[in-house]
C-alpha cells in the first residue's frame, strides 16, 4: 500500500518540475531578439534600348530603371564602350533615367560595334554588380556636301588671296533621324608637283603632274586622315564652319577638295570634280572684284572691270538734256570673296563717300552734266580689302540741231549692200555706188535741204568691228536722219542699224531721237534689224510681244523684252510676219505694192508700186530671171519685206496716252499709213493671197515722251522726235512713187515740234 503511494508522489513531482521548466523556457524566449537579414544590392534594367546585337542609328536613346529590396535607388553609374572595362564605381554618374548618345562609326565602313552598361546605386552606396547591358552596332548614312563659292573648277587664274565656302547635308543627322545641315568638314589644299613633308630631304614623293581623273581618284582614295602613300604627307584638315580664307598662297598650280563629316564621324565618299574638287592656279596678284556698271541710257551694261586700275575706255557719248541713272554691282565669286561696300564720285575723286554695301547707283540730272567731258568713278571693295575701280568717261554732246535758228539738214546713212555684203551688183540688187547715187542725186536733193552721206561699210573698213554707225557727235548737226538698211544682218556681219539699236552699249540713234531728232527708216528686214534676238518679232507674231514678254508673266524674258524697245516704244509694233519663204508655193518674194490706208491718204501718201518687169524690160526688179525651176526662181516681187502687226496699246501700256504724252493725244501715237500687197501664191500666181496681205509696212509715229507715270503733258524739249518707218526699200519702187513718199515723209518729220 505504501509502496504504491510513494511512486505516485514521485510521478507528480516530476510532472510539476517539467511544467515549471516549460514556463521558465517560455519566459526566456520573449526576451531574445531575432538575427538581422543580410543587405542586398540594387537591381537595374534597360526599359528601352536597341535589340541585342542588332544594328541601329548612331543616335540612340536609352531608358532604364532600378529598384532596391532594402532601400531606394538614388542614382546610376553608366559606361560606354571602353569605359565599361573600368570598375563600376569609376563610371560616370547620373540621376536621370534616360539619355541620348551619339555613337561614332568607322569613317570608312560607316558602322561600329558598341556597348552600353548601367548600374543602379542605392541609398546605402551599394551598386548593382551585374549592370544592365546591351551590345549593338551603330550605323550612319554618310553626309554629302558641295562647294558654294571659290575659284571655279577648270583652272582659273586667281590671286594669292582666295576663299572657299561649302555646305553639307547629313541625311540622318537631325534629332528625329531626318536631314540636318553639316557643320563639320575636312579639306585638302594640294600643291601640284610639291610635297607637304618638311623634312630635309623630304621623305615623300612630290604630287604628280595634274590630270583631272588622276587627282579625283587620288583624293577619293584618301578615306583616312591622309592621301595614300607615297603622298601621305598631305593630310585632311578639319574645320567647323562653312568657309575658309586662304591668304598669301604661294603662286603655283593647286587642287582643292572638301568633304563633309557627320556627328558620328562618317566621312563623305565619292567626291566629284566640280562640286567637291577644284583645280586652279594662283598668280602673284589678286585682280580684285569684277565690277559692272549699267545705265538707264545704255542698251547693254558696260564691259566689266577688275582690279585697281581700269582699262582704257572709249568715251561714252550721250546727248545733253537726259536724266541719266547709273547702277553697278560687283562680285568676288571668282575667288570666293564677298563685297563689303561701294562708293563713287563724279569728276572730283576727293569727295568719295564712305563705303556702303547699299550704295549701288546714282542719278544725275541734266544740270549736273553740262556739255563736255565728265568722269564717273565707281569703286568696289571686298572682304579682303581688294579694290576694283571703274572710270567711265562721259562726253555730253550738245544737240546743235535744236539751237534756235539751226538750219534743216539731212544725214543719209547708207547701211545697204547687196546680198552677201558685197558692194557690187548681184542680180536685181544694185551696187553700193548705184544705190548711193540714186539716193543722193535723184531723191534727197529734191527735199531742198543740205544732205550729207554716212556710209557704214566704208566707215568701218579701217576697223575690225565691221560696219560703223554714226555716234552722237556725228548726228548732232542734223535735224533728220534717213537710214537705209539691207537684209545682211547676220551674227558675224551685223548691220549698222542693228549695232546702234541693240548691238552696242549706247544707242546713238535712240539717243538722237530722245534728244528730239527725227528719223525716216527704210529698207529690208526691219524687224530683225531692230531687235535682239533678231527673231523676236516673228517668233511672237501670233501672241505679240506685249503678251508673250509681259513683265511679271511666268515666261517673262527680260532680255528679249528690253531689247525689243525700239519696235515697242519708237514704232508701236507687237509682232511681224517674215517674208523669208524659199518657195513660191509658200508665197516667197511677193511684195509688189504698198497700199495707203485712210490715214495714209489723209497724210498725202499714194499707192507705191515696185518697179518690176521681165528680163530686158529695164525694170529695177526682174520678175523671172529664167535660170531654173520657176518655183525657186520666179520673183514676182521683193523678198525680205516683212509685214508688221501693231500693238493694241502703244508701248504695251494700258493707257499709252497718259504714259507717253504725245503731241496730239486725240490721234494714235503710231499711225499706219501703208499696208502690204503681195502677188498671189504659186509659180503662176494661181493661189491665194500673200501670207502678209494687209499687214503693216508703213508707220508714222508722233513726237512723244519717254514714258512717265506722273501727271503732265507733252513737252517738246523732253520728247522723242517724229519718225516714219517703211519696211520696204524705197529704191525698188518706181521713181515717181519713191519721190512722193520721201517728200511726204520728210514734210511730216520736218514739222516735228521737237525741232526749232
Amino acid at each position: 500500500m505504501n509502496r504504491f503511494g510513494t511512486g505516485a508522489l514521485a510521478l507528480r513531482a516530476l510532472v510539476l518540475l517539467l511544467a515549471l521548466g516549460a514556463a521558465n523556457l517560455i519566459g526566456c524566449s520573449n526576451s531574445v531578439k531575432p538575427a538581422k537579414p543580410p543587405a542586398t544590392d540594387p537591381e537595374t534594367e534597360l526599359t528601352l534600348a536597341p535589340i541585342e546585337n542588332d544594328t541601329t542609328s548612331f543616335r540612340v536613346h536609352f531608358y532604364w530603371n532600378g529598384y532596391d529590396r532594402d532601400g531606394e535607388v538614388v542614382r546610376f553609374h553608366f559606361a560606354v564602350d571602353a569605359d565599361t572595362a573600368q570598375p563600376i564605381p569609376d563610371w560616370r554618374t547620373t540621376t536621370a533615367k534616360d539619355t541620348t548618345f551619339l555613337f561614332l562609326v568607322d569613317p570608312i565602313l560607316e558602322i561600329r560595334r558598341h556597348a552600353f552598361m548601367v548600374s543602379a546605386v542605392d541609398d546605402k552606396g551599394r551598386y548593382d554588380k551585374t549592370p544592365a547591358r546591351r551590345f549593338f552596332s551603330a550605323k550612319s548614312i554618310p553626309p554629302t556636301s558641295q562647294i558654294e563659292k571659290g575659284p571655279s573648277a577648270y583652272n582659273p587664274l586667281v590671286g594669292p588671296n582666295f576663299t572657299f565656302g561649302w555646305s553639307g547635308i547629313d541625311p540622318d543627322g537631325s534629332e528625329t533621324g531626318g536631314k540636318a545641315p553639316v557643320d563639320s568638314f575636312e579639306y585638302l589644299l594640294l600643291q601640284v608637283g610639291a610635297v607637304a613633308d618638311t623634312a630635309i630631304p623630304p621623305t615623300h614623293d612630290p604630287l604628280p603632274f595634274y590630270a583631272q581623273d588622276r587627282y579625283v581618284n587620288l583624293i577619293n582614295a584618301a578615306t583616312g586622315r591622309a592621301l595614300p602613300p607615297p603622298y601621305d604627307d598631305w593630310k585632311w584638315v578639319g574645320i567647323r564652319g562653312l568657309q575658309n580664307r586662304f591668304r598669301n598662297a604661294t603662286p603655283r598650280e593647286y587642287v582643292f577638295a572638301e568633304r563633309a563629316v557627320d556627328l558620328s564621324g562618317a566621312t563623305e565618299k565619292n567626291l566629284k570634280f566640280g562640286p567637291n574638287i577644284r583645280h586652279f592656279t594662283v598668280s602673284t596678284q589678286n585682280p580684285g572684284p569684277v565690277l559692272t556698271v549699267c545705265s538707264s541710257v545704255l542698251v547693254h551694261c558696260l564691259p566689266s572691270s577688275s582690279g585697281p586700275v581700269d582699262f582704257p575706255r572709249k568715251a561714252l557719248q550721250i546727248f545733253e538734256g537726259e536724266t541719266i541713272s547709273f547702277s553697278w554691282h560687283a562680285t568676288a565669286d571668282a575667288y570666293g570673296g564677298e563685297i563689303v561696300g561701294y562708293t563713287y564720285a563724279l569728276d572730283d575723286t576727293t569727295t568719295f563717300p564712305g563705303l556702303d554695301l547699299l550704295r549701288t547707283g546714282v542719278t544725275f540730272s541734266p544740270s549736273q552734266l553740262a556739255p563736255g567731258t565728265h568722269f564717273l568713278y565707281v569703286r568696289a571693295v571686298d572682304d579682303g580689302g581688294l579694290v576694283t575701280n571703274a572710270v567711265i568717261t562721259i562726253l555730253i554732246v550738245h544737240p546743235g540741231f535744236k539751237d534756235p535758228g539751226a538750219e534743216r539738214a539731212i544725214l543719209y546713212v547708207d547701211d545697204s549692200l547687196s546680198p552677201g555684203n558685197t558692194t557690187t551688183r548681184v542680180g536685181s540688187y544694185p551696187s553700193d555706188q548705184e544705190e548711193t547715187d540714186w539716193w543722193t542725186l535723184s531723191v534727197l536733193t529734191t527735199l531742198g535741204v543740205p544732205v550729207t552721206e554716212w556710209d557704214t561699210y566704208l566707215r568701218g573698213l579701217a576697223t575690225y568691228e565691221g560696219r560703223q554707225a554714226p555716234e552722237p557727235n556725228d548726228l548732232a548737226s542734223y535735224t533728220t536722219v534717213v537710214w537705209n538698211v539691207d537684209m545682211n544682218n547676220g551674227i558675224a556681219t551685223p548691220t549698222g542699224l542693228w549695232k546702234t539699236l541693240v548691238g552696242g552699249t549706247y544707242s546713238a540713234l535712240a539717243g538722237y531721237l530722245r534728244a528730239g531728232g527725227t528719223v525716216i527708216l527704210t529698207g529690208f528686214s526691219i524687224p530683225s534689224n531692230t531687235c535682239d534676238p533678231r527673231t523676236t518679232l516673228t517668233t511672237y507674231a501670233s501672241r505679240g510681244i506685249c503678251f508673250a514678254l509681259q513683265p511679271g508673266s511666268p515666261n517673262f524674258n527680260e532680255t528679249a523684252y528690253n531689247l525689243s524697245y525700239f519696235p515697242r516704244i519708237f514704232m508701236g509694233v507687237d509682232g511681224a510676219l517674215a517674208n523669208a519663204e524659199a518657195l513660191r508655193t509658200l508665197g516667197a518674194r511677193d511684195f509688189i505694192a504698198a497700199y495707203p490706208t485712210a490715214a495714209g491718204i489723209a497724210a498725202g501718201y499714194d499707192t507705191a508700186q515696185v518697179d518690176r518687169g521681165p528680163l530686158g524690160s529695164g525694170a529695177k526688179w526682174i520678175t523671172y530671171p529664167g535660170s531654173g525651176d520657176p518655183n525657186t526662181n520666179s520673183s514676182p516681187g521683193l523678198g525680205q519685206v516683212d509685214g508688221l502687226i501693231m500693238a493694241s496699246n502703244f508701248g504695251c501700256e494700258v493707257n499709252p496716252t497718259a504714259v507717253f504724252r504725245p503731241e496730239n493725244p486725240s490721234q494714235p501715237i503710231a499711225e499706219v499709213v501703208y499696208t502690204y500687197h503681195g502677188a498671189n501664191i504659186g509659180t503662176n500666181e494661181e493661189g491665194g493671197p500673200s501670207p502678209r496681205e494687209g499687214k503693216v509696212v508703213g508707220i508714222q509715229t508722233q513726237a512723244h515722251g519717254l514714258g512717265s507715270t506722273g501727271p503732265g503733258s507733252f513737252n517738246p524739249n523732253g520728247s522723242i522726235g517724229r519718225m516714219v518707218h517703211f519696211t520696204f526699200p524705197l529704191y525698188f519702187l518706181r521713181d515717181a512713187d519713191a519721190l512722193r513718199i520721201m517728200q511726204r515723209a520728210f514734210t511730216y518729220v520736218n514739222a516735228s515740234p521737237t525741232l526749232p
